[in-house]
């Protein structure tokens, strides 16, 4: 379940990157695409405890020369797939993973043993991260099937 809510969180946030505010995006279209209520609540729990939206010091999506640039080693190359360091870049930019998440996840990845990693496998450690952060989203975060926020 929380490889999905990281999926919502992805759309979520490149809405937001075009302007929209939390309340004008379409849920619907989520759920249409098979996400339950239940997913899509607890994407915007996260995003509520988590990003801190129209703040200068907030860690929402990122514009040009606000953040550095990660150059990934040889090493890691061997074991992310091209598709699973775009996918890296992309959580970066869109403000879901900070420089710490996005090295955490990497560490991970290193020592996963797996010899080319895809985004499916990177998601679930992607997931990890960011579900293991303090405050409401480290603990009882996950609602239950039935559980909605309003």
């Amino acid at each position: 379940m929380k490889e999905k809510v990281v999926e919502i969180l992805m759309y979520i946030m490149s809405e937001i990157r075009e302007n929209k505010q939390i309340s004008d995006i379409d849920t619907k279209e989520l759920q249409s695409k098979g996400y339950t209520q239940s997913e899509i609540s607890a994407a915007i729990s996260w995003i509520y405890d988590n990003v801190q939206l129209g703040s200068r010091d907030r860690r929402g999506p990122v514009t040009a020369g606000e953040q550095s640039h990660r150059v990934f080693h040889d090493a890691e190359k061997g074991v992310l797939s091209t598709e699973a360091r775009g996918y890296l870049v992309q959580l970066q930019a869109l403000g879901l993973l900070d420089n710490r998440d996005l090295e955490l996840v990497v560490e991970r990845a290193m020592l996963s043993g797996y010899e080319k990693m895809t985004v499916a496998e990177l998601q679930e450690i992607v997931a990890a991260v960011l579900f293991s952060r303090g405050g409401a989203a480290g603990g009882g975060f996950m609602l239950n099937s039935g559980d909605s926020i309003h």
